[in-house]
């Protein structure tokens, strides 16, 4: 006996044949969730040299002083070019031969059990930081706010100011 075909019985049996095919790569990450705001978001603690505090949001992957300028935070000057380096292992740094921080104003200073969780600094940055600080001003917490992006690692960090270099001379 033969089965009558009617289209219900067509689009059951092709639904089931999609649902048993494996799905190709682009549409298995389509299916996985978005990024949430929490996700790619950071919160960094700012201390300036009164001891006032201000806890701001920060996106995955800005710089520390993206994240200052954006919250009107008086962080100095800085000129940052293209990357120097891309740091991909304890072993490997590669050169991107770009031009970097041109500029020290930027400085500031990370505490210990944050400093473990960056990258170590490059010896540009200390050469930059020498211009325009002073020798006792300049310490292995010393960074430049350019040279420190943001990753998820890193949320709730303090973040010290030192008192800024006069930078707005005309």
């Amino acid at each position: 006996r033969r089965v009558a075909w009617n289209m219900a019985t067509v689009v059951r049996g092709v639904s089931r044949a999609l649902s048993a095919a494996p799905r190709p790569v682009a549409l298995r990450a389509l299916a996985t969730a978005a990024p949430t705001v929490d996700d790619v978001t950071v919160k960094i603690n700012f201390i300036d040299e009164e001891g006032s505090r201000l806890t701001v949001p920060g996106r995955v992957g800005m710089t520390l002083h993206e994240v200052a300028e954006m919250h009107q935070i008086d962080i100095g000057a800085q000129i940052c070019g293209a990357p120097m380096y891309k740091l991909h292992s304890e072993r490997w740094t590669e050169d991107l031969f770009g031009e970097g921080p041109q500029l020290g104003h930027d400085h500031v200073m990370i505490s210990k059990e944050w400093m473990e969780k960056l990258p170590p600094r490059f010896p540009q940055e200390v050469a930059l930081l020498s211009t325009i600080w002073d020798a006792d001003e300049i310490t292995e917490a010393s960074r430049l706010a350019c040279m420190i992006v943001l990753e998820k690692e890193i949320d709730g960090m303090t973040v010290y100011l030192p008192d800024r270099v006069p930078d707005d001379a005309p």
